[in-house]
């Protein structure tokens, strides 16, 4: 195996690993990793296919341990991570900060409307009211996922950072690609 499949077989393998390992421990309703793996995922490698399995594995495996939930909630939760893989283009263009941070956020905020509108289908009376109540409950969670999108997503960008400035040949662009 050449050493390229393997750093992609690893970092596929360190991104699943940390997003079900935290989503198992952490305490705190939605604080967990896996916004930013598939914010990082959707940067790093080229096929799309590749980077929309990381958080996907993530969930089914978590998801396994932790017991599911409403089919409609299930649907929105997992569409609403196909959001941080949109966040490519961007951040292919240039990492820094305010896009690493631009791509927490609004997928933290996506994730938030997606999935609160099942909840408020599922659990919430079908009125306005309802709508409202549902999202402002809702507003802890939001601020948890918000806080742990953004530390995480600068924990796997910054630790590629820092792989880069020892790279041994000169860096490309995007340095994975699985077909």
């Amino acid at each position: 195996m050449k050493r390229e499949d393997l750093v992609r077989a690893a970092v596929f393998t360190g991104l699943v690993g940390v997003a079900v390992t935290v989503r198992l421990v952490s305490e705190t309703p939605n604080f967990n990793a896996i916004t930013a793996a598939a914010l990082f995922a959707g940067f790093y490698f080229r096929s799309r296919l590749t980077a929309l399995a990381v958080p996907l594995v993530t969930m089914v495996v978590s998801d396994y341990f932790l017991g599911g939930y409403s089919k409609p909630m299930m649907l929105a939760v997992y569409a609403s991570l196909c959001v941080p893989i949109a966040w490519r283009a961007v951040l292919q263009r240039g990492l820094n900060p305010l896009t690493v941070g631009g791509g927490a956020v609004c997928s933290s905020l996506a994730a938030f409307a997606l999935s609160n509108f099942a909840v408020w289908y599922a659990w919430y009376p079908q009125t306005w009211e309802g709508l409202a109540r549902c999202y402002v409950n809702a507003v802890p969670f939001l601020a948890n996922a918000m806080t742990s999108d953004l530390l995480f997503s600068a924990g796997f960008f910054g630790l590629y950072a820092i792989a880069m400035q020892f790279r041994t040949e000169p860096a490309s662009g995007v340095v994975a690609d699985a077909a």
